[in-house]
């Protein structure tokens, strides 16, 4: 574990914060780089790999002696040649090319960071949400990571998406639908209206008219050929809204792409403008 030599950590199981943050260089060859393609390129559009040409520019942006960093690969690529390294590793991939002057690296710091709260509000096994004396709060559901869990040190794999899927599932089928007969005309008339808005989102958008709303206070980015208007979306975008910014008044798919499933842009047609043509 990356903190557990940290006598302080061991024993209270927390960071001492007046101690210094321990980091570490993940690097990435060309050939690595392109197994995980995918990931490599979302992680480039986030800013959290560099693109590194050859083995001294990689010294210099590690901050490490060349040689000892080409005798550190060198003796990883021998391994790899034999089959076996000195713990055993027999498994190797992405192993960088002879011509370390040649080779392209992407290079990224890795710190601790937090992604995962356990504990919080406590549920029984039909996801009803407990007060102090475990009675059930009438009307209130709870799931995932907000929830009490049951583990100690450590969690099942996945970022509560287990706990997520399982008791919202579970909450999903027990919560009453309304039946759409049941609706009155008031809703019947905003159905109406929703069918309206859906033909004024189809209005045809060029390149030109795109890139003029390029900045934070004015955010259009076209997905897969649709335009859509990010300039409130981007403040509540998980990775930041950087992320979002450097694409204003363009063609984002293929950094959308990267990491999402197009069926999420589902969530997004009440920003939806118009078709990129």
């Amino acid at each position: 574990m990356m903190l557990g030599h940290d006598t302080y950590y061991a024993k209270n199981k927390k960071w001492n914060p007046t101690n210094e943050v321990p980091t570490f260089s993940l690097v990435l060859s060309s050939s690595a780089a392109d197994d995980g393609k995918k990931h490599v390129d979302l992680y480039r559009h986030k800013g959290l790999l560099k693109e590194i040409k050859g083995i001294q520019a990689l010294a210099e942006w590690m901050n490490v002696d060349k040689k000892t960093l080409v005798n550190t690969i060198q003796e990883y690529q021998a391994s790899a040649s034999s089959g076996v390294d000195e713990w055993g590793k027999s498994s190797f991939q992405g192993v960088p090319a002879k011509a370390l002057e040649k080779e392209t690296f992407y290079a990224g710091t890795v710190t601790p960071v937090l992604h995962y709260c356990m504990g919080g509000i406590t549920i029984d096994t039909k996801g009803n949400v407990l007060d102090g004396n475990k009675n059930i709060i009438s009307g209130l559901h709870a799931a995932g990571e907000v929830t009490g869990g049951v583990h100690g040190d450590n969690r099942l794999g996945g970022n509560s998406l287990l706990e997520c899927t399982v008791y919202g599932t579970i909450i999903g089928q027990k919560i009453p639908i309304q039946d759409r007969d049941s609706f009155s005309t008031q809703e019947q008339t905003e159905e109406f209206t929703k069918i309206d808005q859906i033909d004024k989102k189809n209005v045809k958008i060029s390149i030109e008219e795109l890139a003029e709303h390029d900045n934070p206070e004015d955010c259009w980015v076209a997905i897969h050929g649709v335009v859509y208007d990010l300039t409130d979306f981007a403040e509540e975008h998980p990775p930041g809204a950087e992320s979002i910014h450097v694409l204003a008044g363009g063609d984002g798919t293929d950094a959308f792409q990267a990491v999402h499933n197009i069926g999420l842009l589902d969530d997004f047609e009440d920003v939806r403008v118009g078709v990129l043509v």
